[in-house]
């Protein structure tokens, strides 16, 4: 048993020694609103900053660097709590005010300010945070299904999409009180990328088993309501991406985010799941890059 313990800690000490080393030259630090974030830089041009959705880390950009970085100067950086940065302690504080405030102290602390700004997920939630606490941080915000259900409403309408959030609530309750990791993982997954986490590569399922603390943090932490009258202040021009493989939910508050934002264009990737930038990478990129090249560089 002790062999076998011993040979896993071996395989993640050797994924994680991947991927640094794959990114060497690349990768750095910056202290940001009393944190230290871990960021990769590539490219030069107009700043495009990659903003990571949960059970992840910059390396969830891994498919949209390079192809960014021919016409942009791309920053992916790690949230607060997340590989390789600090773990949440007891007393860590997670909320969607603090991390945009984050976002806004890294933006101001490297000089890039206005910049293009992508946000996956929880990441997508963030992002809009910053554009209603900063906007003149922000040039536009392209938003791969934000995580802010407050733009739903409260409605009969809606009533199916609260039951599948509440059966999902309840699943990852379950999960996270196994302290299972991989339970956790395959939960979730099972539910926003179905098929996805059997077909990753070891070092994406390295990614998201390492940020498991994180997750459960962001899961748990107070989030007060994006609505969609916070929405409609919004005043930059917003792409917002959704796969046809997602859940109900996640189609339905990407829907209803476009039209609640006045400067909002929505589009579906065919067969994309939750986590479309690595299961639809071309067709993600493709439109991030025909959003950015109408938006002024």
């Amino acid at each position: 048993m002790l062999k076998i313990r011993c040979g896993a800690l071996a395989l993640v000490v050797l994924l994680i020694l991947f991927a640094v080393s794959s990114s060497v030259g690349k990768t750095g630090k910056v202290s940001a609103n009393g944190v230290s974030f871990t960021y990769i830089d590539e490219g030069t041009g107009p700043p495009v900053v990659l903003v990571h959705g949960s059970v992840s880390d910059y390396r969830e950009w891994s498919n949209q660097l390079a192809p960014l970085a021919r016409h942009y100067r791309v920053i992916a950086y790690s949230r607060r709590y997340h590989w390789p940065n600090v773990p949440p302690g007891k007393d860590a504080d997670a909320s969607v005010e603090r991390q945009a405030d984050d976002l806004a102290a890294i933006i101001q602390t490297m000089g890039i300010a206005p910049a293009h700004i992508v946000g996956h997920s929880y990441g997508g939630a963030v992002a809009l945070n910053l554009a209603l606490r900063h906007p003149e941080l922000v040039r536009t915000l392209m938003l791969a299904e934000p995580g802010i259900s407050g733009v739903l409403g409260d409605t009969s309408e809606n009533d199916a999409v609260s039951k599948e959030s509440q059966a999902v609530r309840a699943e990852m309750k379950e999960a996270f009180a196994s302290g299972d990791a991989e339970r956790i993982i395959r939960t979730y997954a099972a539910r926003v990328a179905p098929g996805e986490f059997e077909k990753a590569p070891p070092e994406v399922r390295q990614m998201l088993l390492a940020n498991v603390p994180a997750f459960q943090l962001d899961f748990t932490s107070r989030r007060s309501p994006f609505t969609c009258d916070d929405a409609r202040r919004v005043a930059v021009p917003v792409l917002i991406l959704s796969g046809d493989r997602s859940p109900m939910g996640l189609q339905r508050i990407a829907e209803a985010a476009a039209r609640c934002i006045k400067a909002a264009r929505l589009v579906r990737i065919p067969q994309a799941t939750h986590w479309m930038q690595h299961d639809h990478a071309q067709a993600f990129n493709d439109a991030v890059l025909a959003f950015l090249a109408g938006h002024g560089k």
